[in-house]
C-alpha cells in the first residue's frame, strides 16, 4: 500500500534537488514512471540488435556455406554479457557468448553450414533470447532471412494470366495483356512466345519477351483477330522452342477462354407519315416509313411488313427494305386505298421474316393510328378530287380520278389505241395477276428502253398482257410535249380491264435504261434523269439510279399508274410548251376503258382507219329536209279545222 501511495504521489509532485554550487535539476514524474527506469526516456539503457545477417547469395547443396552475424548495442548504456543463438529452418544450430558492448559497439560471429536439400531455408539469429538484459527495446532482438538452395540456379518462365483489354469482336483486332513472370533463381534471356486461336496458329503469332531478372514479372501486349463469336480459346506457349534452359520445362503453357461478342445491326421503325394526312374514302394514300439501323454493323436488305385493321377492315402486305449502313436510315413507301370511313390501326414490323440477326430482336414493331373520312359533296352533287389539295403526294393519284373521264389515268385499263405510225418499237409480256401477289413483267428481248415493271396486285385479272410502246413523237393522248431534254416518249399499258389503274395495284416500280452515248453527247447530268408520267399534265416520278454497264445506265422509278410516260433530263422547272394544234389530241371526255375492253377513242381509232366521220353534218341535212315537211303538215291541219 505504501509503495502504491508513493508512486501516486510521485505522479503529481515535482521534486526539486537543490545542491549548493550546482544548477538545480527538476525531475518530472508521471504514473508510467518505473522505479527501475522502464519507460522513462531519461533512464540510460542498452539495446542489442542483429545489425546484419549475411549468407551466400546462391547456396548449392552439399557445398560449404558461411553465415556471418553482427550484434550491435544501439542503446545509450553499456550492455552486460548475452547469448546469441542461430536457428536454421527452425532447428537449433549454435549459440555464442556475446561480451559486454559499449554504446555503438558491435561483435561478430560466423557459422559454417552445408545445405543438404534444395528449396527455401529460413535462417534466424536471436540475441538475449531469454530477455535477461533490461533494454530500451525488447522487440528487436532477432533477424530472419530466407535463402534458396538449388543444385543449379536457372530461370523459370511462366504465364500467370492473359487479360483482354476490351470486349472481343469477330473480325476486329483485340489487344491482350500477357502477364509473364520469371519464378526461377537466375535471370532469363530474351525469348519468344507463340499463341493459338481455337487451336490454330495465325500467320503472325510470335510475341517477344525481353529478359527478366529472377523473381520479376512483366506485362506484354499482343493483338489477335477473333475468328468466331462466343467462347474463344487463346493458348500461349512461352519459350516454345526451349531456347532457354529452365529449372522447369513443363509449366510454359497457359490457356484462357475469352468471350467474343458479334456486333450486330438493330432495325427499328424510326417514323412514319401518310399523304394526305387526313385521307378520305377512295384516296390513294401514300405511306412513308423510315427504318433506322441503330446497331453498329451494316444490315442486309430485309422486308417491312405492315398491317391495317379496324372498322371491319383487315389488310397486310410487305415491302422491300434495302441494306442500311450502321447508324443510317432507309425509306419504304407503299400505297393503300380506303373503302370505308372510321378509325384504323397501323402496325409496322421491321425485318418481318427475322432473316437478319439483330442486337435486339424485341424492338422491331411500331404501332400508330389514323382516320378515314367521307368524301365531301360539292354543290353540283359530284365528288371533289381529294388529290387536288396542296398535301397531295407527287406522283400519287386518288381513286376518284377513275370517275373523271378527263383523267388520262383511265387509259391504264385499255388496249393501246396509239396510231401504229407513231410507234417506233413495241414489246409485250404476259403474266397472271392475282390479288395479294407480287407481279413482275420482264421485257427480256430488250427491244425498248423499259427493262421491267412490277407491282403488288390488289385485284385479280389472271392472264394479262403488258405492252411497252416507244414512240416516234408525242402521244395522241397528251396535250403537250414533256419538259426537259427528252430521251424517249413511251406508253405502258397493263391489259384492257383496269389492271393498270391506281386502285388495282400498289408498290409499283418501272425499270428503264438510258444510252450512255446519248448522255455523253448531250452533256446530260445523270442525277436529273427522271421518268415523267402524264396525268392531265406531266408529273415527275421519284427516280433513282440502280446500276450501269459499259453501254447503259439503269434506273428505277415509282409508278402510280400506267399510261403515257417520258424519260427526260428534268431540272424541276417545267418549260412552257405550246399546246398542240393537232386535232388528234386527247379528248376532254375520254370514255372509261373498263368492261369489255372495246372502248373507242374517236380521235384515234377512226382516224387510224383513214376515215373522218362527221355525224353532226348528217344531222343538219336531215333537219333541213324534215323541218319544211313538218311546217306543211301543221298548215294542213289548221286549214282543215277551219273548213
Amino acid at each position: 500500500m505504501r509503495v502504491n501511495f508513493f508512486r501516486s504521489l510521485l505522479s503529481v509532485l515535482i521534486i526539486t534537488l537543490i545542491i549548493p554550487g550546482i544548477v538545480p535539476i527538476t525531475i518530472a514524474a508521471d504514473e508510467n514512471t518505473s522505479l527501475e527506469g522502464n519507460g522513462n526516456s531519461s533512464i540510460l539503457l542498452p539495446d542489442l540488435v542483429i545489425s546484419s545477417l549475411d549468407y551466400s547469395e546462391n547456396p548449392s547443396t552439399f557445398e560449404i556455406q558461411n553465415i556471418y552475424i553482427s550484434v550491435m548495442n544501439q542503446g545509450t548504456a553499456p550492455s552486460d554479457r548475452a547469448k546469441l543463438v542461430l536457428y536454421i529452418d527452425g532447428i537449433y544450430a549454435r549459440e555464442w557468448n556475446v561480451p559486454k558492448l559499449s554504446e555503438g559497439e558491435s561483435d561478430y560471429m560466423s557459422y559454417t553450414w552445408i545445405p543438404i536439400f534444395e528449396g527455401s531455408v529460413e535462417i534466424k539469429a536471436v540475441v538475449d533470447k531469454d530477455n535477461l538484459i533490461s533494454e530500451s527495446d525488447e522487440t528487436n532482438n532477432e533477424k530472419i532471412v530466407t535463402a534458396t538452395v538449388a543444385e543449379d540456379f536457372l530461370p523459370d518462365l511462366i504465364i500467370e494470366d492473359i487479360v483482354p483489354e476490351s470486349q472481343g469482336e469477330v473480325g476486329k483486332p483485340l489487344t491482350l495483356i500477357l502477364k509473364v513472370k520469371n519464378q526461377g533463381t537466375a535471370a532469363s534471356e530474351e525469348v519468344k512466345a507463340k499463341y493459338y486461336i481455337n487451336g490454330t496458329a495465325p500467320a503472325q503469332n510470335e510475341i517477344n519477351i525481353s529478359a527478366l531478372s529472377a523473381g520479376t514479372g512483366r506485362d506484354v501486349a499482343f493483338s489477335l483477330i477473333p475468328d468466331r463469336e462466343g467462347k474463344m480459346e487463346v493458348k500461349v506457349l512461352i519459350d516454345s522452342g526451349t531456347s532457354v534452359y529452365e529449372s522447369n520445362e513443363d509449366n510454359n503453357q497457359f490457356t484462357k477462354i475469352i468471350d467474343v461478342k458479334t456486333i450486330l445491326p438493330d432495325l427499328i421503325i424510326e417514323s412514319f407519315s401518310l399523304n394526305p394526312q387526313a385521307p378520305m374514302i377512295g384516296n390513294n394514300v401514300t405511306f412513308t416509313v423510315s427504318i433506322k439501323n441503330k446497331g453498329f454493323r451494316d444490315s442486309e436488305s430485309s422486308e417491312l411488313k405492315y398491317y391495317i385493321n379496324g372498322n371491319n377492315t383487315t389488310y397486310s402486305n410487305t415491302v422491300s427494305v434495302p441494306a442500311i449502313a450502321a447508324g443510317g436510315s432507309a425509306i419504304s413507301t407503299f400505297y393503300w386505298v380506303p373503302e370505308k370511313e372510321g378509325n384504323l390501326n397501323l402496325k409496322f414490323v421491321a425485318d418481318a421474316g427475322n432473316l437478319i440477326r439483330e442486337d435486339d430482336e424485341t424492338n422491331n414493331e411500331h404501332i400508330g393510328t389514323f382516320s378515314v373520312s367521307k368524301q365531301p359533296v360539292s354543290n353540283s352533287g359530284t365528288n371533289s378530287d381529294p388529290s387536288s389539295g396542296s398535301g397531295a403526294n407527287t406522283g400519287a393519284t386518288s381513286s376518284s380520278s377513275k370517275s373523271s373521264s378527263s383523267k388520262s389515268s383511265s387509259m391504264g385499263s385499255g388496249v393501246s389505241k396509239e396510231p401504229a405510225r407513231n410507234v417506233e418499237v413495241k414489246e409485250l409480256d404476259t403474266r397472271n395477276i392475282i390479288s395479294g401477289y407480287h407481279v413482275k413483267y420482264d421485257f427480256a428481248r430488250n427491244a425498248t428502253c423499259v427493262t421491267y415493271t412490277e407491282f403488288d396486285a390488289t385485284k385479280t385479272f389472271k392472264k394479262t398482257t403488258a405492252t411497252v410502246e416507244v414512240l416516234k413523237g408525242k402521244s395522241i393522248f397528251v396535250k403537250k410535249n414533256p419538259p426537259g431534254r427528252i430521251y424517249k416518249q413511251l406508253n405502258i399499258w397493263i391489259g384492257d380491264k383496269g389492271a393498270g389503274l391506281p386502285d388495282s395495284h400498289m408498290n409499283a416500280y418501272t425499270g428503264f435504261k438510258v444510252d450512255k452515248e446519248w448522255i455523253k453527247n448531250n452533256s446530260v447530268n445523270e442525277s436529273n434523269i427522271t421518268l415523267l408520267w402524264y396525268d392531265s399534265k406531266w408529273k415527275p416520278l421519284r427516280t433513282e439510279k440502280t446500276d450501269e454497264d459499259d453501254d447503259y445506265s439503269y434506273f428505277r422509278a415509282e409508278t402510280p399508274s400506267y399510261s403515257c410516260f417520258a424519260i427526260s433530263e428534268y431540272t424541276g422547272e417545267e418549260r412552257i410548251v405550246e399546246e398542240s394544234s393537232d386535232e388528234r389530241g386527247i379528248q376532254e371526255t375520254l370514255r372509261s376503258w373498263e368492261g369489255e375492253g372495246k372502248a373507242i377513242l374517236n380521235s384515234s381509232a377512226e382516224r387510224e382507219a383513214g376515215v373522218i366521220k362527221k355525224p353532226m353534218g348528217k344531222a343538219k341535212i336531215l333537219l333541213a329536209i324534215s323541218l319544211p315537211l313538218f311546217m306543211i303538215l301543221v298548215e294542213y291541219f289548221i286549214l282543215k279545222k277551219k273548213i
